[in-house]
């Protein structure tokens, strides 16, 4: 059986991991998100996330707060495509909301499905040894 949780393991947290994510990761584009990911390879194979709304764009707190929400939860369904990954991989990723717009849950959920389906592509070619592509723009 699945898990659906999000437990306290699989959020991202401490200074130097999330900065590490923005100076040394990767990123990308898919509406309404901007995301950062980095992939390691160490012992135990996790995935762990954050989610930032910034104040600019929504400056009602309860308005954030229902974005990070509905984009958790997105996630939250959505994560069964990264965690199913590989051996001896952990994947940090930083879910940056990115538009001025209020958007509903479904595109949130397919934007999710879009970017998780990415990394699990980078995931699966670093486990095969190919090398990096360069200059290849995701859509």
């Amino acid at each position: 059986m699945e898990r659906y949780g999000l437990s306290r393991a699989e959020r991202l947290r401490g200074q130097k991991c999330v900065g590490r994510i923005f100076a040394e990761g990767k990123s990308g584009f898919v509406f309404p998100f901007r995301y950062h990911y980095l992939i390691d390879r160490t012992e135990g194979a996790a995935a762990a996330m954050m989610v930032s709304v910034p104040k600019k764009m929504f400056k009602r707190a309860v308005k954030r707060n229902l974005f990070k929400r509905r984009t958790r939860e997105a996630y939250r369904l959505e994560k069964a495509v990264l965690t199913g990954g590989g051996a001896g991989l952990a994947v940090s990723v930083a879910f940056v909301y990115a538009s001025r717009n209020e958007v509903g849950f479904d595109k949130m959920r397919s934007s999710m499905r879009r970017i998780l389906a990415a990394i699990a592509e980078e995931e699966q070619r670093l486990l095969n040894g190919e090398p990096e592509t360069c200059g290849e723009e995701r859509r």
